[in-house]
């Protein structure tokens, strides 16, 4: 009876934490992945006719990064117009290049300057749109993860923006159609102005449940999960201790 009760116990205890920790530990962080990490330097053609290096154009200036494909029947549009509309609003414009860089080989220089020219920004100086071979090394070094889906011959991706400092490392990232102020907070990030939306580690953050490493872009389990699995320990130990007492009388 006593190994039922404390296997059961047993089994609770590895649901429980289990449970919290999918509760604080969401199956991905994709906005905190590779943040401080360097940017793959891809080689890219624009669609002004030259070829160049991602880290020619970081080196300039800091980067707005786009990720989209120009067969994209989704979201992709609306996040360049919205993008695009949100842009007109910032008076700081001319601090930072925006590239729109495909992630499907099977768009070509042509396609880019179609599309380009379909969102009135073919001349904008501050505006590439951009193919390259190397996506895939891209694409893992930003953390982005275009799915294919073969029935609709469509990718599952997301509105993906990435800000980029003039040393190539990403400073901030935003998933989905976000509003002007968080393309401000992502536009600051990249002339290294510190941003509100990451917070920095400090000593009274001893009870977090997870503790971001800036240098390294992961996350540490931290006491809070301690704590969280905390009741479901003691009772354990509470049954182990009563069912070495009874069976010590027992003797």
């Amino acid at each position: 009876m006593f190994k039922r009760i404390i296997l059961s116990f047993i089994a609770g205890s590895f649901f429980y934490g289990t449970a919290a920790f999918g509760q604080v530990n969401p199956a991905d962080w994709k906005e905190e992945a590779n943040i401080y990490e360097k940017v793959y330097d891809v080689s890219i053609t624009s669609n002004k006719g030259i070829n160049l290096t991602f880290s020619q154009l970081y080196n300039e200036k800091p980067v707005l990064l786009a990720l989209i494909f120009t067969r994209c029947s989704g979201i992709c549009n609306p996040f360049l117009l919205q993008l695009k509309e949100n842009l007109q609003f910032k008076s700081d414009t001319g601090g930072f290049t925006v590239l729109v860089l495909s992630f499907d080989p099977r768009d070509t220089r042509e396609d880019m300057i179609l599309l380009s020219e379909r969102l009135g920004l073919k001349n904008n100086k501050q505006w590439f749109f951009a193919t390259t071979g190397d996506i895939e090394k891209m694409n893992q070094s930003v953390g982005f993860n275009p799915v294919w889906d073969s029935a609709r011959s469509q990718y599952d991706h997301d509105a993906f923006l990435v800000g980029i400092n003039k040393e190539g490392y990403i400073t901030k990232k935003l998933l989905g159609l976000r509003d002007k102020h968080e393309l401000g907070l992502l536009i600051s990030s990249v002339h290294d102005i510190f941003s509100p939306s990451y917070r920095l580690p400090n000593n009274n953050q001893l009870f977090s449940c997870f503790n971001y490493n800036p240098e390294t872009g992961k996350n540490a389990p931290g006491l809070g999960l301690l704590f969280l699995a905390l009741p479901a320990i003691i009772a354990l130990l509470l049954v182990l201790g009563i069912s070495y007492n009874v069976r010590h009388k027992q003797v």
